[in-house]
């Protein structure tokens, strides 16, 4: 999801900067409301059903193809499916233009041994180079209006409650553990932004994270747990009222990025070296134990490899205090 969502704002970009073009993406029918307010269409595949395999993938560029003339076909995800995918494209006379994701590079910034810690190019640039190589301009610094995309439904604000304090997302959960700031330690967070005066809302989805919000929010009225309630499209309007997010390194850092809310971000074993940041965000809002400190990192590019130390060092060592002395810094 996080990977779709960093596609939005060259999507967004590309129309604006290209008014001749139309697009269509495909994409699960669970992320259609990411592109919420965009002059977009939508193919859905079934990827696990009529599409699954090589032959349904060859169905599914029949199905496509009978869409209208292409002229040109971008692959964002450069991945097994969509490899094939756009080889049969190709072979149809379809021009296809495809990301360079950077393996190599990325693999050495993660190196154990001979790291080469550097900044790399943002996934968002990655993918405006696909739409220029494919002859459309895309810039990406131009200003884009994103809040008024989301806009959150009045009902939701009346269940929400008057914001008499300014309203804190935390986004608490990530796909892999190596991604996730100890939990005891973000119950003190949620503990100290509640003394001082700060509303916390809990982001997340999935009945085991839900449970572990539930308590994350127990006996705390300044806390709401708001998994599992909402549709994705009403979180992003949620999102969107925001003051500010704190997450993990986590689709739910791109989906506060895109409402423009300011987004506090926490990094453990990935950097945002990788080029995997909210796109738009200040560096300053980045909390991570420094290279200097911590010599090891980023061992991992998504989060999914093991600790070289053993002692989870990168987000143990991140105190609750200095968490909320960023986000209080925001206000």
């Amino acid at each position: 999801m996080g990977d779709v969502a960093m596609t939005v704002p060259v999507i967004a970009a590309a129309l604006r900067q290209n008014p001749s073009v139309k697009i269509t993406v495909v994409t699960r029918k669970a992320f259609i409301s990411l592109f919420h307010g965009l002059e977009v269409e939508f193919v859905v595949p079934d990827l696990y059903g009529q599409h699954k395999g090589i032959m349904g993938l060859y169905r599914l560029f029949k199905e496509i193809n009978s869409i209208t003339t292409w002229d040109a076909v971008l692959d964002l995800h450069d991945v097994l499916r969509s490899k094939m995918l756009r080889t049969f494209f190709k072979l149809y006379g379809i021009p296809t233009f495809h990301i360079d994701k950077g393996r190599k590079e990325k693999k050495a910034l993660t190196s154990k041994v001979k790291k080469e810690y550097k900044q790399l190019k943002h996934t968002t640039e990655r993918y405006a180079a696909v739409f220029r190589s494919a002859g459309f301009g895309v810039d990406l610094s131009t200003a884009d209006e994103k809040k008024s995309r989301f806009p959150i439904a009045e009902k939701l604000l009346n269940t929400l409650g008057d914001k008499t304090n300014p309203w804190v997302g935390i986004a608490p959960f990530a796909q892999h553990q190596q991604k996730m700031y100890p939990i005891e330690k973000m119950q003190v967070v949620i503990n100290l932004l509640s003394e001082k005066g700060f509303r916390v809302f809990v982001f997340g989805g999935g009945e085991k994270e839900k449970a572990l919000a539930d308590q994350l929010c127990k006996n705390n009225n300044d806390a709401t747990n708001l998994i599992g309630q909402y549709s994705l499209i009403e979180e992003l309007g949620i999102l969107n009222e925001m003051d500010a997010v704190l997450s993990m390194d986590s689709a739910n850092m791109h989906m506060a990025a895109m409402t423009n809310t300011k987004v506090v971000s926490i990094w453990g074993a990935t950097h945002p070296y990788a080029g995997f940041s909210g796109f738009g965000q200040n560096e300053d809002h980045f909390i991570q134990i420094p290279e200097t400190e911590l010599s090891c990192r980023p061992c991992s590019v998504f989060g999914n490899m093991p600790c070289f130390r053993g002692d989870f060092a990168c987000m143990n060592q991140i105190s609750p205090e200095s968490v909320v002395h960023k986000i209080e810094s925001l206000f």
